[in-house]
């Protein structure tokens, strides 16, 4: 099936920016947009081009084995781009074809885990050949605790994304609005991305450290609200 794709200064097909991460409209967008409007010109589904985030992960692992600091810094953000284009290539393709809820299902399923498949490796080989065998542990067992304490928060909270707003137009509303922020802030996927890849950009075992006390701390938290 051929597709008319829309001319590239006319496709537009990302996240609203007050549902994105507060730094996507900075970093991984404008980017993400050039390999959206690429991969659209052809039948390529969103979940093949989701697969397109663990090879990267794979190859970044690979770099670092090689110590090719700064390529294995460009890779992490490679796939944090890559994880932006399949849910743009999905959004442009509904206005294509009609999807079943099944199928939109099954897509944001294959999103989700595409970015946490492999990464949990390469923050285990930054670690690992930036400190030491202790490092890498505790800098992926942060990551998955944290991925697995938001992946629950809806057995707590039975309006999950309601909650998620409420928060952000909370105590953090006020402070966006008076630095004119717009997008979730918090410990997202992005911010955890970045630091990971200026963690290998300056082979410094520091940004790792700084991971590993975010993500325990925002683990504790959560642990206490849920009690609560």
């Amino acid at each position: 099936m051929k597709y008319d794709v829309p001319r590239f200064r006319d496709f537009n097909f990302s996240k609203p920016q007050e549902e994105g991460d507060f730094l996507a409209l900075y970093t991984n967008r404008p980017i993400s947009k050039i390999f959206s409007w690429f991969f659209s010109h052809f039948t390529l589904c969103a979940e093949c081009i989701a697969l397109l985030t663990p090879l990267v992960d794979i190859l970044t692992i690979v770099l670092i084995y090689n110590d090719l600091w700064i390529f294995a810094a460009i890779f992490v953000e490679l796939s944090l781009i890559m994880d932006s284009a399949d849910g743009e290539v999905a959004r442009f393709r509904a206005t294509k074809i009609k999807r079943t809820e099944k199928q939109n299902q099954f897509g944001g399923y294959m999103d989700s885990m595409a970015g946490v498949l492999v990464f949990p490796l390469v923050i285990f080989s930054a670690g690992y050949f930036l400190g030491d065998l202790l490092v890498g542990l505790l800098g992926m067992l942060s990551f998955c605790l944290l991925n697995l304490s938001t992946a629950n928060a809806g057995s707590y909270f039975k309006n999950k994304e309601k909650r998620s707003k409420e928060i952000q137009s909370g105590f953090l509303g006020k402070i966006k609005s008076r630095l004119r922020i717009k997008g979730v802030v918090g410990f997202t996927g992005d911010i955890q991305k970045h630091i990971i890849a200026l963690a290998l950009l300056f082979k410094s075992v520091l940004f790792i450290w700084l991971f590993i006390i975010i993500a325990i701390t925002l683990v504790l938290m959560k642990f206490w609200i849920y009690r609560k």
